[in-house]
């Protein structure tokens, strides 16, 4: 039986240790880098600081790399490169492909290094998409009354200006505390180029 094979790979950037996740269809040793957009950028101006693991490589590259995306919610990690939450050939996945993966994966032994690369990119992580909803409702609450989140904010990555964070949180599919982290301040990464609009 004839089947497409590819691999999920992560490259590290050894001078602030964020990582990006990705997936080819391929070989591991075809030369290919990959597409991301802020990953791009980072490894064209210093490829020497980037080493890369081969996470999985089989049939199923496209179904992991969107379960991988999605669990451990990468677009809102600070330390990722990556800026969505998708394949960009498969968008997300029903319920169908998720138990596919599921079958595929089930029962077999994990190595150890791997073990340790999933517990790494879960740390820090909400548990539950409730525990998830519960921290943006709390951060909405506490910005609405002062409108802060009413301010315009231009997003480079997009190349377009949002009258509010909210709106430009849901063009780039993240949750607002990642908006409004960087609108206030309170992180130096600024992946997606969110800048203040005076007017």
């Amino acid at each position: 039986m004839n089947c497409t094979l590819g691999f999920v790979y992560k490259w590290t950037d050894s001078t602030n240790g964020m990582y990006y996740i990705g997936r080819h269809k391929g070989s591991p040793d075809d030369g290919y880098i990959g597409s991301g957009f802020y990953f791009r950028r980072a490894y064209d101006t210093r490829p020497e600081a980037f080493s890369r693991e081969i996470l999985y490589y089989g049939e199923h590259f496209d179904e992991l790399e969107g379960f991988i995306l999605e669990e451990f919610d990468l677009a809102n990690d600070p330390m990722s490169y990556n800026l969505i939450n998708i394949v960009t050939s498969n968008a997300h996945f029903d319920e169908d492909a998720r138990e596919r993966m599921g079958r595929a994966h089930r029962g077999k032994a994990k190595k150890e290094s791997t073990k340790k690369k999933m517990s790494l990119a879960a740390k820090g992580k909400p548990k539950s998409k409730s525990h998830k909803e519960a921290i943006t409702k709390s951060l909405i609450g506490k910005t609405g009354k002062d409108s802060r989140n009413k301010k315009p904010v231009y997003c480079e990555y997009l190349n377009k200006e949002f009258a509010t964070m909210k709106e430009c949180a849901e063009a780039l599919g993240v949750s607002y505390p990642v908006v409004h982290r960087v609108f206030n301040g309170r992180t130096k990464n600024n992946k997606y180029g969110i800048k203040r609009i005076s007017k």
